[in-house]
């Protein structure tokens, strides 16, 4: 059909497509082909995204570990160290409310944030501890190791000695060296020998045990070695000890009373005498016979 371009407002829109001419192109491929060609190339550029999220997805996870185990960690370990130097006395609440009352020379550690999956102390020194009722409570020194519920108890552990008297409920101590134990009622008192066994002593007055509280030190039969030891951490002084034998000493004194005081009572009975080198520093040896 011709097409008069002239007069083209004359035909319709059918008309003018039906006049166009039909030109053929040449396919090197059929449309399976194309199509198959077309879907790779769509998987190609899908892919890489695939990829990155999961990546992405793996490296949350990675982090979020990290931070769980970094959290658990800290919470674990981190610890709070509290020490009563000499000459002092220190009160210390735990995070049960449990209260430990430290002697001199005395420390404690633990871990806050860790308190309500395991209630455990590290301790060194002197102290009365009133624990608060709940799960198990373990009291970790050298020596010893001290297990309770709800109670309340006098632990001594320096040097080699580690003691232990119960005033209210019941302890379980455990000797380390040799893995002894023993279950302590009121007035019942523990000690941890050198070898390792532990000596077990019943219906002791257990007030002596603690006059230190209130700043009343109490010997009977006690090596002269650890007394003076004893007047040196409530003073914090020196004592140079010069010549002494196998002396046991029986009496008492109050924190209140000074140094030379204390030092006059215990060596006079004993046949020693005491030089003072300066403020903090004493020389206690045998008497000099003129």
């Amino acid at each position: 059909m011709s097409f008069d371009f002239k007069n083209i407002d004359n035909y319709s829109d059918d008309e003018f497509l039906n006049s166009l001419p039909e030109i053929e192109l040449p396919y090197s491929k059929s449309k399976d082909e194309v199509w198959a060609e077309m879907m790779t190339e769509i998987d190609k550029t899908k892919a890489p995204v695939n990829k990155t999220k999961r990546l992405w997805v793996v490296y949350s996870l990675a982090a979020s570990l990290v931070l769980v185990l970094a959290s658990a960690a800290f919470m674990r370990f981190y610890s709070v160290t509290q020490y009563c130097p000499k000459g002092e006395h220190m009160s210390v609440l735990l995070p049960d409310k449990s209260r430990v009352e430290l002697n001199a020379n005395s420390s404690l550690s633990y871990h806050p944030y860790w308190w309500q999956f395991a209630r455990e102390v590290k301790f060194e020194g002197e102290a009365f501890f009133n624990i608060s009722k709940g799960n198990r409570f373990d009291i970790i020194s050298r020596y010893g190791s001290t297990r309770i519920l709800g109670t309340s108890f006098n632990i001594y552990t320096r040097k080699n000695n580690y003691k232990v008297t119960c005033f209210t409920g019941k302890v379980k101590v455990f000797s380390n060296l040799t893995q002894d134990e023993v279950v302590l009622y009121p007035k019942d008192y523990a000690s941890i020998n050198r070898n390792g066994q532990i000596e077990l002593e019943k219906g002791i007055n257990v007030k002596e045990k603690t006059m230190w509280r209130d700043h009343i030190f109490f010997f009977t039969g006690t090596p002269i070695q650890h007394v003076f030891e004893e007047i040196e951490l409530q003073y914090d002084i020196r004592i140079i000890k010069n010549g002494l034998s196998d002396i046991s000493y029986t009496g008492n004194f109050k924190k209140s009373n000074s140094v030379d005081e204390i030092l006059n009572w215990v060596c006079l009975p004993l046949g020693l005498e005491y030089s003072k080198l300066s403020s903090k520093k004493f020389i206690v040896r045998p008497k000099q016979t003129k």
